[in-house]
């Protein structure tokens, strides 16, 4: 098939493959669902931080935020950790916030509270960032971090903390991820 009918049959556009279900779904409607769904961030990755206290983001997830080239660090306010959402959860959470109407005092200052300890990462060509030493500190990072996926964030740990946060189990994500259907 030429790239010109491969393209027509992935956006729906008549080519030959559209005609095919996919379990009980056309083609095109497969490719719609692929190309709206949100990025799943999912894995672990361990860095040890550089010379300049840079750490090298993992490609795969830098693939998933195309084409932006940047994530947004909050610290965690109970846990030592940061989170890390790319711009389409951001716009998400940005969204869901406007849609809940005016925000009273406190919630402004909680806000503000948030995204003023807040810092917007940007990586380099070779993939590498550079953290805020206030957010390192607030993780407890000495030399080296972990990267966790958490589907629609991630989160950034030192190595010392990380294995403390692991819950002895947790009937409720068990059941999500390996309960039945």
């Amino acid at each position: 098939m030429s790239k010109k009918n491969t393209k027509k049959a992935l956006t729906g556009g008549g080519g030959k493959w559209d005609k095919y279900p996919f379990n009980g779904a056309r083609w095109s409607d497969m490719t719609e669902t692929i190309q709206n769904m949100q990025a799943l961030f999912v894995g672990s990755f361990t860095h040890a931080l550089d010379a300049k206290r840079r750490i090298i983001f993992p490609s795969s997830w830098r693939n998933l935020t195309a084409p932006s080239n940047r994530m947004f660090a909050f610290p965690h306010p109970d846990e030592k950790c940061l989170y890390l959402y790319g711009d389409a959860e951001m716009a998400r959470r940005l969204s869901e916030l406007r849609a809940g109407g005016a925000l009273d005092r406190d919630a402004q200052q909680a806000i503000r509270s948030f995204s003023s300890s807040a810092e917007m990462l940007v990586w380099d060509a070779q993939g590498r960032l550079r953290i805020a030493d206030n957010l390192l500190a607030h993780a407890e990072v000495k030399s080296q971090v972990v990267l966790v996926g958490t589907l629609t964030r991630i989160e950034l740990w030192s190595v010392e903390n990380f294995d403390l946060a692991l819950p002895e189990n947790s009937p409720t994500a068990e059941n999500i991820f390996y309960g039945g259907y």
